[in-house]
Parts: C-alpha cells; sequence; structure tokens
C-alpha cells in the first residue's frame, strides 16, 4: 500500500495531546537480532537508598500483539507503591500462546525504596532490563511452563493523556524458544500520588511525583493486528462523549495518526452475542469489527483501590483495510484514572 492510497490526518485533539517523535530512542531497535530464550535472563541493577519519597503508586502496563494467524498476545501490568522507606511491589499479567490464555505468575513483595521508585525491578519470575532512560529494554517471564522474552523496537508513536499518563505505540519482537513474532506494543506509565486518608503527609524535601489526577475519567485502549502485519490503535475517553477519540494505523511499514474516527459501541442492553464494537477511518478506508472477552481470573495485582486498576479484554474480530478485509486478535483495556 503506498502513500497515496493512504493519507495522513490532521493532528489529535486535546483530549489526547499526541506528539509522535520517530527519530526518539526510547529502546532497543527492532531490527536487532534478539537473544536466545536459552541465554541468560536480563537484569537491571538498581541499588537501594534509604531516601524521603511523597508516597505514590507507580505503575507500567503493557499489552503486545503478534502479526499472525494465532498471534501471540501478552498483557503485563508492573506496580511499585511507594511509602516514606518501603516499596511494595505488585506484578502480573496473561499470556495467550498457541490459542489459550494462562495467568503469569504474580510477584508482591517489598524492597527498601530504590533511587528511581517507577522503574520495573527484576524478581520472581520477571526479568527486566532498563534503557538509559529508564524504560523497558528487554523483558523475559520465565516459569516451570514457559519462557518468553519481549523485545521493544521502533517507537512508531508517542502521546500524553490528559491525566499525565505517558503512551507509546512500538514494533516489538516476542520469542518462544525457537518461534519469533513481530507485532505492536502499547508501553503506559502513570503515577500517582497518595490521598492524605492514605497515608500521613511526607517529609520535607521529599522527592516529587505529578499531582495526582481527578478520579472517573474512563479510558479505552484497543489494539488488534492480523497475519499481514497490519495494526491499530484506537484510544477514547468513555465518559465524555463529546470527546475526540484518536486511532494510529501501522500498514505497509507506514504509520498514521486519525482523529476522524467513528466508534460504534454495543448497545447496553446487548446480550454477549451482540456485544460487538465497530470502528471506522473513513480517511483511511478502514473498519475493525470486534467483540470483546475477559481474560481468565488469576490477577491479584489489585491495589486497595481496585476501581483504578485496568481491565483487560481479549479482542476477535476483523480488520478491513481498503475492502480487503483479514480476521484480527487484538488487546483491549479500561482504565479509571
Amino acid at each position: 500500500m503506498t502513500d497515496s492510497q493512504i493519507c495522513q490526518s490532521g493532528r489529535a485533539g486535546s483530549r489526547f495531546r499526541p506528539a509522535i517523535h520517530i527519530g526518539l530512542v526510547l529502546l532497543a531497535a527492532c531490527t536487532a537480532e534478539p537473544e536466545t530464550a536459552a541465554g541468560p535472563p536480563l537484569e537491571a541493577e538498581d541499588e537501594p537508598e534509604q531516601i524521603g519519597v511523597v508516597p505514590a503508586e507507580y505503575a507500567t502496563d503493557i499489552a503486545f500483539v503478534g502479526f499472525a494467524a494465532e498471534p501471540v498476545r501478552l498483557y503485563a501490568r508492573f506496580v511499585n507503591e511507594t511509602s516514606e522507606t518501603t516499596l511494595e511491589r505488585r506484578y502480573g499479567g496473561w499470556l495467550e500462546s498457541g490459542g489459550s490464555w494462562r495467568a503469569l505468575a504474580e510477584l508482591a513483595d517489598r524492597l527498601p525504596v530504590p533511587r528511581a521508585a517507577w522503574r520495573v525491578l527484576p524478581g520472581g519470575a520477571w526479568r527486566v532490563l532498563a534503557n538509559d532512560g529508564g524504560e523497558i529494554g528487554g523483558l523475559v517471564y520465565r516459569d516451570t511452563l514457559t519462557e518468553i522474552r519481549l523485545t521493544p523496537g521502533e517507537l512508531v508513536a508517542e502521546w500524553t493523556g490528559e491525566t499525565g499518563q505517558r503512551e507509546a505505540l512500538l514494533l516489538a519482537r516476542a520469542q518462544q524458544g525457537d518461534s519469533l513474532q513481530e507485532g505492536l506494543l502499547v508501553l503506559r506509565r502513570s503515577a500517582r500520588v497518595k490521598q492524605d486518608d492514605e497515608v500521613a503527609t511526607a517529609p520535607a524535601g521529599a522527592e516529587t511525583t505529578p499531582e495526582a489526577p481527578s478520579v472517573g475519567i474512563e479510558t479505552q485502549l484497543f489494539l488488534l493486528a492480523d497475519s499481514l502485519s497490519n495494526g491499530l490503535l484506537v484510544a477514547r475517553d468513555a465518559s465524555d462523549p463529546d470527546s475526540t477519540a484518536v486511532a494510529w494505523t501501522w500498514v505497509g511499514s507506514i504509520a498514521n495518526e486519525w482523529t476522524d474516527v467513528r466508534i460504534q459501541p454495543p448497545a447496553e442492553n446487548a446480550g454477549r452475542a451482540l456485544d460487538r464494537w465497530q470502528v471506522e477511518l473513513p480517511e483511511a478506508g478502514v473498519t475493525a469489527v470486534f467483540r470483546l472477552e475477559r481474560l481468565p481470573d488469576g490477577d491479584t495485582t489489585s491495589s486497595e483501590q481496585p476501581g483504578r486498576e485496568p481491565r483487560p479484554f481479549g479482542i476477535s474480530g476483523r480488520l478491513e483495510i481498503l475492502g480487503s478485509g483479514r480476521p484480527a486478535s487484538g488487546l483491549g483495556v479500561e482504565s479509571r484514572s
């Protein structure tokens, strides 16, 4: 598909404030050869320091969908919650491989507060490699049943949500043994200062964090991919019907951003058989029709305020581009800030 077949629309509205920096290198290049799954685990060394911090909750969410008829799909959430002297970690997620979902081993422990409390740190079944900026440069999950290595690559798009969340769409590779899949990865980071009724007043001179956002803004993200290496990412504020939804397409190795996004959610009283979403990008000639399915039980990473925790869903449907359609799979995430 050429540039003349699928052109770029205008900039997105202020609801999500996207800022694409194709030249910015956040993570390892996707063209680099990944390490073999049999190699040593990735580690990120971060010497703990006893420092005063504003008690806060830092979260990193990743969602990966491979370009395949039966794609690898991975959703993981990493939460670091700080008090004045300790950091409590809650890591967990889900993996679909070979057509079946399973919950991944959870990690819950406490550590001395490190220099960068927001970073994802290795522990349990999770191994992490951080790049120079502290972002995830590589992720390995290994337990008695499976091992998967995720390598983020080229940055496709980056934006900041209204609540201050940092979000990015990247190319990535997932490796399981001799099997390697390329796909799309959504990376999100957020920080929330604990309220006064949750913690005591922070000490003077403590490390600062972003202001706590208001509760109740619900964001929905839908990530779809097909076996021809085409992908679609849609972001919307479900609490505001007048908000501007934003979409990014990855078609023929070309990234584009769109603001003329028409979303038709299922009727409120629809049964499961009618629970169908439709997303249309008229300027791009792209239509996606899909259904959401809850992931299996097993996640215990919820905090004391479960209303804030993202709710992930599996996506199955069809992605049509300029009249040609293919089956598509993906992940959906709904969250309150």
